[in-house]
């Protein structure tokens, strides 16, 4: 027994320094943090020709996308990302911010020479990282023994285009671009034709006039984080109204005829959604439309001219109430009509593909039919074509 108590006594410093070491170690370096760069952590590796059993005999080949670890020293950041931050003195770390924001750090990855940290996506609800020229650009880990700071820009993502209002206007019209990230705004494009910049851009909205020569064209955004490109056309590939309708359409001393049970006044002022007029059109009776009727001398060929759907803009007048209907008919082809949806007191854009319609060769007559209100109701139509 009493040579146990000498071993114990023996013993017993020992562990004691032991003990201590240990713990100086955990706390980590008591000197101020320093950064010596800041590096990815993953990357994405995609594998082809991925067989997945999904019964006893049968299975799918698909692609699958993973995370890999990676380490690649970087110079700037981007949002959404994942990033390590290596130095020295790092395990009391307290903050982290990037331009003034504090961003997320993982506790449970911490180690006294790096950092895991995440940027937060546009998407996130968490304080978004600022970026741009007006930025100080610095990454600044805070400890319980001092700072250090790091030059660390954050990359501006590219632009989205969300919308566009009007879908259709004339030269010197003013249209809105509606989106996300037009932080910085160089350009605005109608394909090719530059736009003028209206008043000062936001970072969800841009105003500009439409330049001469625009028919059907792309918008493009262009900012510093790269160019965006609208999903959908402005403008028309065949006009058949805007301030007045094209020559054989509609009977108005060009050609074509109009109807029926309706009365129509193709220079309305009340509610244009561009230029100075628009198609007033009232229902008297419940199957009373909008008919348009086309004489011209030259057939209006859907393959011709590339024409995929038609589109236009209508305004729900006196009569409607809340979200009301239309039936879109062409050609007469009434089996085939389309119903359409659009909203009292406010223009709604109308785009129903041509092959929903009957998918017909050439063009002949439009019908904007009342759907279901009791008349007497009014719309405004504007800006009518195809695309």
């Amino acid at each position: 027994m009493k040579k146990n108590y000498k071993l114990l006594y023996v013993m017993l410093p020992l562990l004691l320094v032991y003990t201590f070491s240990c713990k100086k170690n955990d706390m980590g370096g008591t000197g101020a943090p320093t950064i010596t760069r800041v590096r990815t952590t993953t990357k994405t590796d995609t594998t082809t020709g991925v067989i997945k059993r999904i019964t006893l005999d049968s299975s799918i080949t698909t692609t699958t996308t993973t995370l890999v670890g990676y380490d690649s020293t970087v110079t700037s950041g981007g949002l959404g990302n994942q990033y390590a931050i290596i130095g020295t003195n790092f395990l009391s770390t307290t903050s982290v911010t990037i331009n003034g924001v504090s961003v997320y750090f993982n506790p449970a990855l911490l180690t006294d020479h790096s950092i895991i940290i995440t940027i937060p996506s546009l998407t996130s609800t968490a304080t978004q990282v600022p970026f741009g020229p007006d930025q100080t650009n610095k990454l600044v880990v805070t400890t319980k023994h001092g700072t250090a700071s790091f030059t660390f820009p954050i990359t501006q993502p590219a632009p989205v285009i969300t919308s566009f209002t009007p879908q259709v206007a004339n030269p010197g019209d003013i249209v809105t671009i509606t989106g996300q990230i037009f932080n910085g705004v160089t350009s605005v494009k109608f394909d090719k034709i530059p736009a003028t910049i209206v008043g000062t851009p936001t970072a969800t909205q841009i105003q500009v006039k439409v330049p001469q020569g625009v028919t059907s064209n792309l918008i493009y955004v262009t900012t510093p984080g790269g160019t965006a490109v609208s999903t959908t056309t402005f403008g028309f590939k065949y006009v058949v109204y805007t301030e007045s309708l094209a020559t054989g359409w509609g009977g108005q001393g060009s050609g074509g005829y109009d109807g029926y049970n309706s009365t129509r006044t193709y220079n309305d002022q009340t509610h244009p959604e561009a230029g100075s007029y628009d198609i007033k059109t009232t229902f008297t009776d419940s199957y009373g439309a909008l008919q348009l009727g086309y004489g011209g001398a030259t057939p209006v060929s859907v393959s011709t001219l590339g024409l995929t759907s038609i589109k236009f803009s209508v305004y729900g007048g006196a009569g409607y109430t809340g979200t009301q209907k239309l039936q879109v008919v062409i050609n007469g082809a009434y089996s085939t009509a389309v119903v359409v949806s659009f909203t009292a007191g406010a223009y709604t854009d109308i785009i129903v593909p041509l092959s929903q319609l009957g998918n017909p060769s050439t063009i002949t007559e439009i019908v904007l039919q009342n759907y279901g209100v009791a008349p007497p109701c009014t719309i405004y139509v504007d800006n009518l074509g195809f695309i």
